[in-house]
């Protein structure tokens, strides 16, 4: 089994989670937005989250919400204000369309496979003269793939003005 170099699992994995969109008004299917169920979650309605309240009024168990807002919690003062919950959506959310861009046969499970064919697919994508190396020019070209790609189960998306390339047999 071929080993993937974990530089190119690190850079693959950071650049997107780099990538960041603005925080949704509403969400498709009628689900809340962030700001939303952060009102929710604030029981008192002073702008900010105790660890009490989050707890005690998110959906998931006491464990994992005390996980969620400790992560929350950037500045460490023991409240989550509405920037820091919304801000670590952000991210999470990101990190959940990748996980399932990777997770190919929708299984909820990433293998080391599907790592390894999207790293390849992530490489080909950069290297632009298809030379084996990817440069720094190279790069910043293909960035564009990972900063307005929104909906990472969309695999065949193009750049404007790009055409799209048929899958070659490997």
């Amino acid at each position: 089994m071929r080993r993937v170099p974990l530089v190119l699992l690190v850079a693959f994995i950071g650049v997107a989670l780099c990538v960041a969109a603005a925080p949704e008004k509403g969400r498709p299917g009628g689900r809340p937005s962030p700001k939303q169920i952060f009102k929710r979650l604030d029981a008192d309605g002073d702008g900010s989250l105790t660890e009490a309240e989050y707890v005690g009024r998110s959906r998931f168990g006491a464990e994992t919400a005390r996980k969620i807002f400790h992560a929350s919690d950037s500045d460490g003062d023991g409240k989550v204000t509405e920037a820091e919950y919304i801000d670590n959506r952000i991210v999470t959310d990101k990190a959940k369309e990748v996980f399932f861009w990777i997770d190919a046969d929708d299984d909820q499970v990433m293998t080391r496979q599907e790592v390894a064919a999207r790293i390849d697919r992530v490489f080909k994508e950069m290297d632009a003269d298809a030379d084996g190396r990817v440069t720094i020019p190279e790069f910043m070209s293909s960035r564009w793939r990972w900063q307005v790609r929104i909906d990472w189960k969309k695999r065949d998306q193009v750049a404007p003005g790009e055409k799209r390339q048929e899958a070659k047999p490997e």
